[in-house]
């Protein structure tokens, strides 16, 4: 009798999910129907798992078996992000706006109130360029889909990288372990301007480890130089220095993290960041509505060192490392796979190596944790 009855609360629990207990959708994209803007490009790059690649049209309509209507709505997309909108059909036969997404992020996730036709379209720009989508039934999005949100309130760690790629080469475990298993406020910021292709990549490894927020994407254009006067006469120093100071006063975090003082292997936009983080930690104290930030982490830096072990497992990630994470985060960044460097915690350019610069707190006496002393502070 026990038994019948454990069977029949079993078959239930299948039948209705309890609250929390919701099933992950299933991806219908392949079950679907897309109907192309007239003279549009690509029509069959959307599905090829490449973000280099993509269709571009003034459209894309798209249509679900009747029985397997359209819950939620993934969309990587390619050149600069714009305002796009979710179109349907009113009575008279006339797409008419149901949902418009204007938070401009390369990824972009959007529930929909289960359709069997719509259709994405742009805002104002002439055309709608979308390297891959991802079409969902009903329930919850599967943990790979990447539902950003916009940054809110202070940053607890602000993460500055000179390049995509950089933040998971030369910063280790350090975004895993505090975005993802210390559940810490990570902001991470690029000095440089991306291409479509590696905003998607970057955004690929950040979701992997942990990061919630949305990142902040650099204006300066990537350009290759040795010496830290050469970038500081390409970009402005003005401009750049302002630039950093205006993400310490935005973001307001306890902690920032940044590149060798050397630029790691040499590269002149890894200097500037370094250089400029400590230009920009005085200028944003400054003023009425200035920010100071209470520690300022280089990497490689000699003096005031912390060597972090990211080898040890993480119940975050279900017993991966941060190193193991991070490895995986440098491995979504496909179209640098091919420039011969790797995730280290040895050699020269180890990422598990962060000297103090500056506290105003002191200086680090466990040294095994960049918020060391922070909350006593607080308090």
């Amino acid at each position: 009798m026990k038994m019948k009855w454990l069977l029949a609360l079993v078959i239930c629990l299948a039948m209705f999910a309890l609250p929390g207990m919701a099933q992950e959708a299933e991806e219908i994209t392949d079950q679907c129907r897309f109907v192309y803007a007239p003279r549009s490009e690509g029509k069959k790059n959307m599905g090829d798992r490449s973000y280099i690649t993509y269709y571009k049209g003034k459209y894309l309509e798209v249509e679900t078996p009747a029985e397997v209507p359209c819950f939620g709505l993934y969309c990587s997309f390619a050149g600069r992000e714009i305002p796009y909108q979710v179109q349907t059909l009113n009575a008279e036969g006339e797409w008419e706006t149901l949902l418009t997404d204007d938070r401009l992020y390369a990824n972009s996730y959007l529930p929909l109130p289960g359709l069997s036709a719509f259709r994405i379209a742009p805002v104002e720009a002439e055309n709608v360029s979308i390297a891959e989508i991802h079409l969902f039934g009903e329930g919850e999005k599967p943990g790979w889909v990447q539902d950003w949100k916009p940054f809110e309130g202070k940053a607890d760690l602000l993460v500055l990288s000179a390049h995509a790629d950089d933040e998971m080469l030369f910063f280790g475990g350090i975004i895993p372990y505090y975005a993802g298993q210390m559940q810490k406020n990570v902001i991470v910021c690029y000095l440089t301007d991306q291409t479509s292709c590696r905003r998607n990549e970057l955004l690929d490894g950040l979701w992997l480890c942990g990061v919630r927020a949305y990142p902040s994407m650099g204006v300066f254009k990537d350009i290759k130089v040795d010496t830290l006067g050469d970038c500081y006469g390409y970009w402005g120093e003005k401009n750049v220095e302002e630039y950093v100071t205006g993400l310490f006063r935005k973001y307001q975090p306890d902690v920032v993290v940044t590149h060798d003082v050397r630029g790691e292997y040499g590269h002149g936009a890894h200097r500037t960041c370094a250089d400029v983080s400590k230009k920009a930690l005085v200028k944003a104290a400054e003023g009425e509505n200035g920010w100071q930030v209470k520690k300022l982490y280089l990497h490689l830096y000699k003096e005031n060192q912390i060597v972090f072990d990211w080898r040890q497992p993480l119940s975050f990630f279900e017993g991966k490392t941060a190193f193991d994470m991070a490895n995986a985060g440098f491995k979504c960044h496909a179209s640098q796979q091919s420039n011969g460097l790797i995730v280290q915690d040895w050699g020269r350019y180890a990422n598990n190596i962060f000297g103090l610069y500056h506290s105003e707190v002191g200086l680090d006496e466990a040294k095994n944790d960049l918020f060391e002393h922070l909350e006593a502070a607080v308090q």
